[in-house]
């Protein structure tokens, strides 16, 4: 009987840990062939959807989602409807939108950790539950490479649990690659990456940097050091001049946020300033962007710089294709 019963559960880890099956577009929660919230552009801004003329590919990895099971641990399985939903109405619709007037949105759905792993990422259990969402990770990203890039430029891009995950993926596929010729920058925000995180791929500290990366993680001014201790030494981009220095960047460099009730821009509303490891924004003069907790604007990462992001987007990516033309 134990042997019969150890065979089930041999069986059931075997199909848990296969990855999952991005053949199906079902596991996709962006294909630029296939009408989904990526498509969705501020309602008072003159911009659009350029998917389907785009020269550009974004990979794009949506944080984590699945908010439901605040002291679960292990992984969301890829057909969670409620949590599809979730991911489809807010990552995908106010973050990976905002690459949508230069690029092609490729966002696949995972098996992503849930959140109670960030509380115990050393464990192995959360380690195992980080590696299986990786797994569909890479498996995406090779059925991409595979059936939709055909050589074309690309962006890496995530959010969080999406960052951890993206900077594993520029290791292995990017980093003193062949694929690194194709990389025209990468946006890891919202995780602490360090300057050492890789050994070819270097910070982008101006605009102009191509095949770079970019990550900062928004706070407060005068943040308590309690919540940023494990940011320390980060790097940090500063969206509104996308330099590393310590100047501070007044508002009239902030080309607009989202709103996420209104659906709309509102610009010039805070200045900011690269802190030891966290970027520093006064705070935003409009109702609406409230803090994750304590002064940590985590969830806003992309919104408050969404004009800021949309236009450095298309600045990177058409001089990759004119450099290119050369």
């Amino acid at each position: 009987m134990l042997k019969v019963l150890f065979f089930v559960v041999f069986l059931q880890s075997i199909c848990f840990a296969q990855v999952s099956n991005y053949a199906l577009e079902k596991n996709w929660a962006a294909l630029p062939t296939i009408e989904n919230a990526s498509f969705w552009v501020p309602k008072n801004a003159d911009l659009k959807n350029n998917q389907k003329e785009a020269e550009v590919d974004v990979f794009f990895i949506h944080p984590t989602t699945d908010i439901y099971g605040f002291k679960a641990s292990g992984n969301t399985n890829i057909d969670n409807k409620k949590v599809n939903i979730k991911t489809d109405e807010l990552s995908i619709k106010y973050q990976a939108s905002v690459f949508n007037g230069t690029c092609k949105v490729y966002a696949p759905r995972y098996r992503q950790a849930v959140l109670h792993n960030f509380f115990s990422k050393n464990s192995d259990k959360s380690k195992a539950a980080f590696n299986l969402a990786y797994s569909d990770i890479k498996a995406a990203f090779e059925y991409y490479l595979a059936n939709y890039n055909h050589g074309r430029p690309i962006i890496i891009a995530g959010h969080s649990q999406g960052t951890m995950h993206a900077a594993r993926l520029l290791k292995e596929f990017f980093d003193g690659k062949p694929l690194q010729k194709q990389l025209v920058v990468a946006y890891l925000i919202g995780y602490p990456i360090y300057a050492s995180e890789f050994q070819f791929i270097k910070v982008a500290d101006d605009a102009d940097s191509l095949g770079g990366f970019v990550s900062y993680n928004t706070f407060l001014m005068g943040a308590d050091n309690f919540f940023t201790e494990e940011y320390k030494n980060a790097v940090v981009v500063n969206p509104l001049s996308w330099k590393t220095d310590k100047q501070f960047v007044d508002a009239t460099k902030h080309l607009g946020s989202i709103k996420t009730n209104h659906e709309q821009i509102f610009p010039k509303l805070f200045g900011a300033k690269c802190g030891n490891g966290i970027l520093e924004i006064q705070k935003p003069n409009v109702s609406g962007y409230v803090p994750l907790v304590k002064n940590n604007y985590h969830l806003h990462d992309y919104s408050l710089f969404y004009m800021n992001l949309r236009e450095n987007i298309a600045h990177r990516a058409n001089l990759y294709i004119n450099l290119k033309k050369l």
